[in-house]
């Protein structure tokens, strides 16, 4: 399904440069995910499931249940979609597990987006009534894909992300809402987003229900195995 695949990819974008540390002991994290896009014409399409990851095992592991039954595994860089176990397509991805917006959450390192301990520089600070704005700058590599990223925070709280290509052109913003504290940790459990495709914008909710951190048992949920087949 490409619109689920679209899906997935603009998730993954909105947390993959977090490389961090993380919270003590925070090793594995479920949730229910519910995926809204709206449609130009004001309607959403609804995408509805649980997600898993574990950061040993380096999968995340979409079960979706709604609108139709399919698996979507995202190991190392390649995109596994599954249909009653069987495989049906695999694709490539530009983004990691280990930098997904669920390490991001295991991080615990909500302020700065992860990106004090990345290769972002922070090159300018102002405030704004009570917001907190940084700028961070890319690094100056000839094949990094990003450009300066935007990071706006409220008593320690991340509220905003404008992610810009090396254009210095918007290709991704984000708002973080509706926080929860579970296991020593600060989750954001609603994302707005809105992406920037072929001069086409896209308009989604991610939402979170019923989060659980280093659930004990259950391994197979969280390191489904995978037929290796190349491209």
């Amino acid at each position: 399904m490409r619109i689920m695949n679209k899906k997935i990819s603009l998730l993954c974008l909105i947390c993959f440069l977090v490389v961090g540390g993380f919270s003590q002991g925070s090793f594995r994290i479920k949730a229910d995910i519910t995926i809204k896009i709206k449609n130009q014409d004001s309607t959403f399409q609804y995408t509805k499931g649980t997600v898993s990851y574990d950061r040993n095992f380096k999968k995340v592991i979409y079960d979706i249940s709604f609108p139709q039954k399919e698996t979507y595994i995202s190991e190392d860089t390649l995109v596994y979609k599954y249909q009653n176990r069987k495989l049906i397509s695999t694709q490539g991805s530009p983004l990691k597990p280990e930098f997904s917006i669920f390490q991001f959450i295991l991080n615990n390192d909500i302020s700065d987006f992860g990106l004090k301990n990345s290769s972002y520089t922070a090159t300018n600070i102002e405030k704004s009534n009570d917001l907190i704005i940084t700028k961070w700058t890319a690094p100056a590599v000839p094949d990094f894909p990003l450009g300066d990223i935007l990071v706006s925070s409220k008593n320690k709280r991340l509220q905003s992300v404008i992610i810009h290509n090396k254009k210095r052109e918007i290709i991704s913003r984000q708002i973080f809402k509706k926080y929860t504290f579970i296991n020593g940790i600060e989750i954001p459990t609603e994302i707005l987003s809105v992406s920037y495709f072929g001069g086409k914008k896209s308009y989604q909710i991610i939402q979170f229900d019923k989060v659980q951190i280093n659930e004990s048992g259950h391994d197979s949920d969280y390191d489904y195995k995978v037929q290796k087949i190349k491209l």
